[in-house]
């Protein structure tokens, strides 16, 4: 057997495990069921303690001065920014 032929074979070998590795991944990335999240914001008034949960908006930030407080009139502000995972259907 020559270098050359020894080569091709190798080369055939590499390219057949690279392709029966793709597959596999293609076929686990199928089975594995994607994580979906919802971002909240969390609404708080800091002389009362009343609280307000929505979904995120975009321009949100920690401490940002948010509407007047139903109970006391106070501003309030944002307190938490966070992450709820969403339960698949």
């Amino acid at each position: 057997m020559q270098i050359s032929e020894l080569y091709t074979l190798l080369l055939l070998m590499l390219l057949l495990f690279l392709i029966t590795s793709l597959i596999r991944v293609f076929i686990e990335r199928k089975k594995l069921k994607r994580e979906q999240f919802q971002t909240l914001t969390l609404i708080k008034c800091s002389k009362c303690g009343y609280t307000e949960e929505r979904e995120f908006q975009t321009g949100d930030y920690i401490l940002k001065p948010e509407k007047e407080c139903p109970k006391c009139k106070a501003q309030t502000r944002i307190f938490k920014i966070y992450d709820v995972k969403v339960p698949r259907k």
